[in-house]
């Protein structure tokens, strides 16, 4: 089956649910316009009563349909998504408030994408620029461990309100900077985890014990083979350090969301403070839309990091997460990013 035809195979049985399930409702798939010029089809469920509903992507379905998965189980999963997502709504933020600037003022956010990739969407919603980037602006419909749902902001949302767009940005920044503060960590302490989390999977050792005894103790204690959790730690983090090129340090900016972190670069004294710190320049890499590698005091070809970056651009990231084709460096004496 192809894409198409998978398509219009999971609209039909996601009408065939509604019928049994809801007492009312249709299926509606869109072309949705995404970060980057990227078009995706998505599905939703959309009902008189509710003036939101959850936008269900479906590239990603396909791939596990092709690789194995019933259709029956895709749509149990949508089928539950969309009333997982109409609850958090509820819960979260009021739907009926939407139109209330007043109430959504709380929950309006910020990020950055690129600009030149993107003017077809900027056409249509607030933003200023940034360096070659472009600052927009969103709602945080909900929030949860396995994610967040948003709503972008849109220049119709503006007249409703009535507010200006800088009236907009300056609520946003407050929100974004009050709440997401930076998160700064190194790149082998980052590898460290991930090869950790690899070893360890799915294992969730703590939740086995009564709150009474200190994690650190039980994380000392357990035993991994013939080693302990710290030991074994303590391993991982030895390995990862050799490997490190000399004199090459690089750290991670994000924010604690770990989501659209990459508008760090905007927040103010950010790149500043780190270059303080290690008194130097910094290149700065957009590695994606969520986070920034920083990496101080380095002599290399700017065209040579350029190559690099569209390579990993091209060939291992979502074309939505592009961020930048091109490095940054904030010049410590100017205190200009260029």
């Amino acid at each position: 089956m192809d894409y198409e035809g998978f398509v219009q195979e999971i609209q039909r049985k996601i009408k065939e649910m509604i019928e049994k399930r809801l007492d009312d409702g249709i299926v509606v798939i869109r072309n949705v316009l995404k970060n980057n010029n990227i078009r995706m089809k998505a599905i939703s469920i959309v009902r008189k009563d509710e003036k939101a509903t959850p936008t269900i992507y479906l590239q990603n379905y396909y791939t596990d349909y092709k690789n194995g998965r019933t259709i029956k189980s895709i749509c149990d999963e949508i089928f539950e998504i969309y009333l997982k997502g109409i609850e958090n709504f509820k819960t979260d933020v009021d739907i009926q408030d939407i139109s209330d600037w007043k109430r959504m003022k709380e929950v309006v956010y910020y990020k950055v994408i690129n600009y030149e990739m993107n003017k077809t969407l900027l056409s249509k919603i607030p933003h200023f620029k940034f360096l070659d980037l472009a600052i927009v602006f969103y709602i945080m419909m909900s929030k949860d461990d396995e994610g967040q749902a948003t709503a972008l902001i849109y220049n119709q949302h503006l007249s409703g309100w009535e507010i200006t767009p800088e009236e907009l940005r300056d609520t946003a920044f407050q929100n974004m900077w009050n709440r997401y503060p930076i998160v700064v960590r190194r790149m082998e302490d980052i590898v460290s985890e991930m090869i950790l989390n690899d070893i360890l999977g799915d294992e969730e050792w703590v939740d086995t014990y009564d709150d009474e005894y200190d994690d650190d103790i039980i994380s000392e204690d357990t035993e991994y083979g013939e080693y302990t959790y710290g030991e074994l730690k303590g391993i991982v983090k030895e390995e990862v350090e050799s490997l490190k090129i000399e004199d090459l340090n690089m750290y991670v900016m994000s924010n604690e969301m770990k989501l659209n972190g990459a508008v760090c670069i905007t927040y103010p004294g950010a790149i500043k403070d780190f270059a303080i710190e290690h008194n130097s320049d910094v290149y700065i890499i957009p590695s994606s839309v969520h986070e920034l590698i920083l990496i101080p005091d380095i002599r290399c070809s700017i065209e040579t990091m350029n190559e690099l970056i569209k390579d990993v651009n091209r060939r291992q990231l979502d074309p939505v997460e592009v961020l930048s084709d091109h490095v940054y460096i904030y010049r410590l004496e100017t205190g200009v990013i260029e």
